[in-house]
């Protein structure tokens, strides 16, 4: 049986960053979807792959990313 590890990023903020942010998460070994909740969205981020060290690396990359995109729109 092949082994398979997942890890789960949720964000919730205004429609525009989530915009952005969906966009940034569009990667291989990632699916995201972006939830209008009232005035604000949820984006959901999953990570998933075979190796828990490749799982890292992609996260680890995928923080990165996203933080410097709301650095950016602050």
């Amino acid at each position: 049986m092949v082994e398979s590890y997942r890890a789960t990023i949720e964000w919730t903020g205004a429609a525009t960053l989530g915009t952005i942010l969906l966009a940034a998460a569009s990667r291989p070994g990632c699916s995201a979807n972006l939830i209008e909740t009232g005035s604000e969205v949820k984006l959901v981020i999953i990570v998933e792959d075979s190796s828990i060290q490749s799982l890292r690396d992609t996260v680890d990359d995928l923080m990165v990313a996203l933080s410097d995109i709301e650095e950016q729109n602050q």
